[in-house]
């Protein structure tokens, strides 16, 4: 039984992947005994959605099954990509790929286009004015590598609509007649009420984007006043995502077990819903 298998996955999200950077065991036990939802999870996708709702305009739609769940992410993506044409942002794009056979998604916070070129920009919200430790930003750092390399490779037709469609097997999935009637009220072409069509559109939008910029900005958001509290910049590096490609793949192909954090960043465990627990790696009285 493969890694995936073994998690009830069928995918590889590019939050899992950052999580590797963090704890990987963390990230395991997370699908193995279910994620706790905090406070400060809750604040940060309110001031997300705030955000997308001062660019984006509310798409309204109740998917019914998988299928129907696959036509809402890119048609809201190709919606999403269409305005940023002429309002020179956009935010909440799905992005797809692969990797070594392994599907790969995500969701890139923000698109901007500048001076002719498009930059991807991650969101990241805090509870304080404090700037995240090196240890965070390794994260948001890995997440953001990640998102650009799936946009530069459909960008750059290494990962076309024929992938996708044999990936999700798009051209076999059908709608819901409830959201096909959700469709028709929100004013759909009839010709878009497949899988496969709007992911021919979601794709193609992508392709016809302008040049996509090397600079990738992470921006700190406090989530109690919504202000900006520091901005990083930093060049994509390919020899570098090979580099973390390979890391992540050891796991994901089953060749080492999930790893703990190392001795000297023991630190990060009193964050940790499993310390103690389901994990006793650093716990003091582990051999109880």
């Amino acid at each position: 039984m493969s890694v995936l298998e073994k998690l009830h996955k069928s995918s590889i999200s590019i939050t899992d992947i950052a999580s590797q950077y963090w704890c990987e065991k963390q990230m395991e036990l997370n699908y193995r005994y279910g994620k706790s939802i905090t406070e400060a999870i809750k604040k940060g996708r309110y001031i997300h959605e705030e955000l997308e709702e001062q660019v984006n305009i509310p798409i309204i739609l109740q998917p019914k099954g998988y299928a129907d769940a696959l036509y809402k992410s890119l048609y809201t993506s190709y919606m999403a990509l269409n305005a940023l044409a002429n309002d020179k942002k956009t935010r909440e794009v799905a992005i797809y790929g692969s990797a070594n056979g392994y599907k790969l998604v995500g969701k890139i916070d923000q698109l901007e286009i500048k001076d002719g070129e498009l930059f991807i920009v991650e969101d990241k919200t805090r509870g304080n004015d404090n700037i995240p430790s090196s240890a965070q930003r390794l994260t948001h750092k890995v997440q953001v590598v990640f998102y650009y390399r799936l946009l530069r490779d459909i960008k750059e037709q290494s990962y076309t609509i024929e992938n996708f469609r044999i990936a999700y097997r798009a051209e076999k999935l059908s709608l819901s007649e409830e959201f096909t009637r959700q469709l028709s009220a929100l004013g759909v072409k009839e010709s878009l009420y497949t899988v496969d069509a709007i992911a021919r559109e979601y794709f193609k939008s992508i392709i016809n984007l302008p040049g996509l910029s090397d600079t990738l900005t992470i921006r700190y958001i406090n989530q109690f006043t919504g202000k900006e509290i520091k901005a990083y910049r930093l060049k994509y590096d390919g020899e570098e995502a090979e580099g973390m490609l390979r890391y992540i793949l050891k796991y994901w192909n089953g060749e080492r077990e999930a790893l703990p954090v190392p001795k000297e960043e023991s630190w990060k465990c009193r964050y940790c819903v499993f310390y103690g627990k389901e994990c006793r790696v650093w716990w003091p009285q582990k051999q109880l």
